[in-house]
């Protein structure tokens, strides 16, 4: 288990720069927040890459048990409630961010390509 206490550590530095675009697509991942977004893609099997936990919502009692048997599973990464917020773009934060993988498929449309639709 690894406990990030600092902002100046370079994960966080990471974390928050995959806030902006560019960034999340030369990194080709993404971040999402919240206990109920978490556990969708737990439950989808995305590449989760991390999951970032604020020390205190374990002590709060916040994310159910259920959840946390399987957030074990994963990489987990513990940080204080200071790193947290900082990381946070939600007001009233859960307690827990996961950084995903992005698909390698091409998701733009190639307008070029000319789409034929036959009706009968």
């Amino acid at each position: 288990m690894q406990r990030i206490t600092s902002k100046d550590n370079e994960f966080v530095k990471h974390i928050k720069k995959l806030k902006d675009k560019k960034y999340r697509d030369i990194n080709n991942e993404y971040v999402i927040e919240g206990i109920k977004l978490v556990e969708e893609a737990i439950q989808e099997k995305a590449p989760i890459k991390q999951i970032i936990l604020c020390d205190d919502c374990e002590k709060n009692a916040t994310i159910p048990k259920d959840l946390m048997y399987e957030i074990a599973k994963q990489e987990c990464i513990y940080v204080s409630e200071k790193v947290f917020k900082y990381l946070s773009e939600v007001q009233t934060p859960q307690g827990i961010l996961a950084v995903i993988e992005k698909n390698g498929q091409d998701t733009q449309i190639d307008y070029a390509r000319r789409h034929y639709c036959s009706f009968r």
